[in-house]
């Protein structure tokens, strides 16, 4: 994530809290079953999946590095999405250990800089996984392996091959960079799924616990309060980076594709169905959505319609991402409006329906 990504989101949601978004004098609920419910089927499932999926990505890179082909290279690539999707769902998940061990500033960080990338390709020494470990955000984790396996495809660059496959005397130490790119993207993940894991770090029994015991929460309702700003988080991810910022809402008025930090994968429209994926998962079925219900069937279906409806605007982004920004403005603005509708409603209405409070995060505010 760019540094100047941290202190925005701050803004954002602590006008929540100045404004009283939260109910902190709503009456006491047993939040108990809800925590339960989104611990066991949501939270541990989901970090299972991307541990599972970065490791998947690591033997995919492995392999091409062993035989460097192009459908080694496409099987790379396949695994990249998926260990990609997987780790975006978490967006919804961003409190607790995905906030405090820091894995999205170690790979995650946008957006990639490939002269920094190119310089430990040309470096002296073998290339081994203290070599990447060691670098800067923006020379390694996802979008560092992406500038690796996929080619450049700008209009100027039509054509070319992906660095990992190039035919020239760095292409061994390129794709040795990129299976050390992904042996850190599995350790993270794997770190992060242990620290919430029973047995291991046991985060998830802060959760089951609050107000019972659990040392991080003196409450069901401050767990709760965790649990609604990780789908701020992500919301906000959806709107205020991945929408705001290609649109030009940030810097004049005027798109600017070249602030989509996924543009030689062209995974913008994923990366945003990856997080709001995450977000349903959080919402649906027993999940929040059972808690809105006892408390306003109006409002939980107008929820369920603002998922659905920023769903399909998403789904209606023509790709490339880059070209629409530009040639299609009006369907991403409209993907914008509806998703910020989406996030207003969250911070207000449901978050007070929770009788929850946003605390200020550290992803970009729109």
């Amino acid at each position: 994530m760019n540094q100047r990504l941290f202190s925005c989101l701050s803004v954002a949601l602590s006008g929540c809290v100045l404004w009283g978004c939260g109910n902190t004098g709503a009456p006491a609920r047993d939040y108990g079953p809800l925590l339960e419910k989104l611990s066991e089927q949501v939270i541990l499932p989901e970090h299972e999946a991307c541990a599972a999926q970065a490791d998947a990505l690591v033997s995919s890179v492995q392999a091409l590095v062993d035989r460097p082909d192009a459908d080694a290279l496409a099987n790379a690539q396949s695994a990249w999405r998926a260990a990609r999707k997987a780790y975006r769902v978490l967006d919804a998940l961003h409190f607790g250990p995905g906030y405090t061990l820091h894995i999205t500033e170690r790979i995650d960080v946008a957006p990639a800089d490939p002269a920094e990338i190119e310089a430990l390709a040309k470096g002296e020494g073998s290339v081994t996984d203290a070599t990447v470990s060691q670098a800067g955000g923006q020379a390694k984790g996802f979008l560092g392996l992406e500038y690796l396996l996929f080619a450049d495809s700008t209009p100027s660059s039509a054509g070319s091959s992906a660095p990992a496959l190039a035919d020239d005397d760095l292409a061994e130490r390129r794709r040795a960079l990129a299976l050390a790119m992904a042996h850190e993207i599995a350790k993270s993940t794997h770190q992060l799924d242990d620290a919430w894991r029973p047995g291991a770090g046991g985060y998830i029994e802060q959760i089951q616990l609050a107000g019972a015991g659990s040392s991080q929460y003196s409450s069901q309702r401050a767990a709760v309060d965790d649990m609604v700003g990780g789908v701020a988080y992500a919301l906000e991810w959806i709107v205020g980076v991945r929408l705001a910022q290609p649109l030009g809402r940030k810097s004049g008025g005027v798109p600017d594709p070249s602030l989509d930090p996924t543009s030689r994968s062209d995974s913008a429209v994923a990366d945003m169905q990856a997080s709001l994926a995450g977000i349903v998962a959080m919402y649906d079925g027993e999940g929040f959505s059972a808690v809105i219900r006892s408390k306003s069937a109006k409002l939980d279906q107008a929820v369920l319609a603002n998922l659905s409806d920023v769903e399909a605007a998403l789904a209606a982004i023509p790709a490339p991402f880059g070209e629409a920004v530009v040639n299609d403005t009006p369907i991403v603005k409209a993907a914008f409006d509806t998703s910020s509708g989406l996030k207003k409603t969250w911070n207000t209405d449901v978050s007070s329906a929770l009788g929850a409070t946003l605390k200020p995060s550290d992803n970009d505010g729109d």
